[in-house]
């Protein structure tokens, strides 16, 4: 799973690219799971007190939102692209 990371989240995991390895059938949350476990940083900026994707971050599947998709079951295959980034506000 190749995951690129944006802004704020870039300095935490130390570059802008990485590739997961996650089994066949796996879903955001088994991808937010192994982010944390391999940069515990990142839980605050990825899940909410309840253990939901936060609204601090945005978390796209092949260019979908995962929050409008099926959340942290949204389904995953082992060549898409993920990005992960804080809300950006501005004009």
């Amino acid at each position: 799973m190749r995951v690129s990371f944006y802004a704020t989240l870039e300095p935490i995991v130390g570059q802008r690219k990485v590739e997961i390895p996650l089994p066949d059938g796996s879903r955001v949350g088994d991808l937010v799971d192994a982010l944390v476990e391999r940069w515990p940083g990142l839980r605050e900026h990825l899940l909410d007190d309840e253990g939901q994707l936060s609204r601090r971050v945005n978390v796209f599947v092949e260019g979908r939102n995962a929050r409008w998709l099926e959340g942290l079951e949204t389904p995953l295959e082992p060549d898409q692209t993920i990005d992960v980034f804080p809300p950006v506000a501005g004009g």
